[in-house]
């Protein structure tokens, strides 16, 4: 009887270097082949500089270039500063507002029913769609639910506890494909230039992890939460 589950693979960096350098030249030939694209230093799955999309929405990217030496691979993403303090303001006043619940509650939001939604000629369930449920209020919240004290919480981070955001290089070498590499960059949209400038300075680095002195300036960051930033554009 087959396992379950599904055999994890192992990491990038554990492979045999000659099949690392195998995949560095399919990667370089693929790049070639963006070139027109991409400009000829990576490549991606998602499109880059799509005409007519708004700044805001174009504040994070997928990418993949080849190391310094024959047998690196980095799988990157790149997020501006404006982005790192959205998802960290978001993060936070998830955690406060879980943190407010008891075990109880905290079970109560995570339920998910669903119905069937489909079925077969012989009746059989093809599908199943979600049930809409009622949120709950909380006393503790003042009579919000959940997600509308998450809202507030956040708001309230971006304005008056904001996150301190540094432009940083960080390495995770767990990845499948090649080596993952997280960018924060102090840049007010994530174009080409902006890619091509994140590699440059990473190789100038040597490939390593790396975190600016000084954090990014207040006045470099959202007065307003994504959402509300986002609804307003």
């Amino acid at each position: 009887m087959p396992h379950p589950f599904k055999k994890k693979r192992p990491p990038f960096i554990s492979r045999p270097r000659h099949k690392r350098s195998d995949e560095v030249i399919r990667l370089k030939g693929q790049i070639k082949r963006d070139a027109n694209e991409y400009g000829g230093l990576f490549t991606s799955h998602l499109i880059l500089d799509e005409p007519g999309r708004p700044d805001l929405y174009s504040q994070w990217f997928d990418f993949y270039f080849p190391g310094l030496d024959r047998f690196t691979i980095w799988n990157a993403t790149i997020v501006t500063a404006r982005k790192a303090f959205w998802d960290a303001a978001h993060e936070f006043a998830y955690q406060r507002t879980a943190a407010m619940l008891t075990p109880e509650e905290h079970t109560a939001e995570s339920i998910m029913e669903f119905k069937p939604a489909d079925f077969s000629n012989t009746g059989k369930i093809l599908s199943y769609e979600l049930i809409e449920r009622k949120e709950l209020q909380y006393e503790q919240f003042g009579g919000l639910t959940f997600f509308e004290q998450w809202q507030k919480l956040e708001s309230e981070i971006v304005r008056e506890a904001p996150p301190t955001i540094h432009e940083r290089f960080q390495l995770d070498r767990r990845y499948v494909y090649g080596i993952g590499l997280h960018i924060v960059l102090d840049v007010d949209v994530i174009d080409r230039h902006a890619i091509e400038q994140a590699i440059t300075q990473f190789r100038e680095i040597g490939e390593t992890d790396w975190q600016a002195a000084n954090p990014v300036a207040r006045e470099r960051l959202p007065i307003v939460s994504e959402k509300k930033a986002l609804a307003a554009n």
